[in-house]
């Protein structure tokens, strides 16, 4: 019996139970396994499916409906204006964290050109790409604690053609050379233990340490905030992504600390999503 690719979408509606976006799940599975892109599928909707491509597609359906994300079934992920290797070792990129580069890219516009910049839990590298792209004489510095997450950063600087990014092994501040730098920005874990949305949404399967944070969530931040002012020249910038609901704890602490020009920000759905603040001490 022979296949159709639109029959083999067909068969994939068991998706229905697990996913609202399941049509384009179906789709960027079987594009994956037969190496087209998207759009062929429509334009060969008749075209026969080998007996192999289709007992592949299958095998993905199967771990989907367990809820394993996309991104690490196919093994990539879109990411402002490039594509990146993701696996289990790395939090998928979300379209939210495209704010905190976008306002990074803001702050910096008008600074000189040669300038240092700190990505704290770099994860994939998304941030710290998107900014060493942005600019080549900018020098920009990756920090992350996993060592497989930092070998997939690793990559997908290698594989982009990214050159200007150096790559540490640690936590935090306590990664960075003993320099000062002109802007740091970070993407933590902000969820609390035992938050239900940790059950949802494939969150099972992306790595916990990149997603739960001590004390209430802001055990990370906290301890970026108060690493930072001894990275910082002065004026120098430093943002954070968190929670829905910490924006205000957080923009009370930057004050606190001796941060000016503290503003929270929200995303693209109009959730609260990133703070900022200038380091003005000397």
């Amino acid at each position: 019996m022979t296949i159709s690719l639109q029959q083999a979408l067909a068969d994939a509606d068991s998706l229905k139970t697990v996913s609202e976006s399941y049509q384009l799940d179906a789709e960027l599975l079987l594009s994956h396994v037969i190496e087209k892109p998207r759009e062929y599928l429509k334009a060969h909707s008749e075209d026969e499916v080998s007996e192999e491509h289709y007992t592949q597609f299958q095998a993905l359906i199967a771990r989907r409906q367990k809820g394993e994300p996309v991104a690490y079934l196919v093994g990539h992920k879109a990411f402002w204006d490039f594509d990146l290797q993701v696996n289990e070792s790395v939090l998928i990129p979300r379209p939210e964290t495209e704010v905190l580069v976008e306002l990074c890219l803001t702050k910096l516009e008008n600074s000189a050109t040669s300038l240092r910049i700190a990505d704290l839990g770099t994860g994939s590298g998304a941030i710290a790409i998107a900014l060493a792209r942005a600019n080549t004489d900018w020098q920009v510095h990756a920090v992350e604690l996993s060592k497989p997450a930092l070998v997939v950063a690793q990559s997908n600087a290698k594989s982009l053609a990214v050159n200007n990014i150096e790559f540490h092994l640690g936590s935090w501040c306590d990664g960075l050379p003993g320099e000062k730098f002109d802007l740091i920005v970070a993407n933590p874990p902000y969820v609390e233990p035992g938050d239900k949305h940790l059950q949802q949404d494939g969150l099972p399967f992306e790595p916990t340490l990149a997603q739960v944070a001590e004390d209430s969530g802001f055990a990370a931040q906290n301890k970026i905030m108060h690493g930072a002012i001894n990275y910082l020249k002065k004026d120098a910038w430093l943002l954070m992504e968190h929670g829905y609901n910490q924006q205000q704890q957080l923009l009370k602490n930057l004050v606190e600390l001796g941060f000016g020009e503290v503003e929270g920000h929200k995303d693209y759905a109009g959730v609260e999503r990133v703070v900022q603040g200038r380091w003005i001490s000397e």
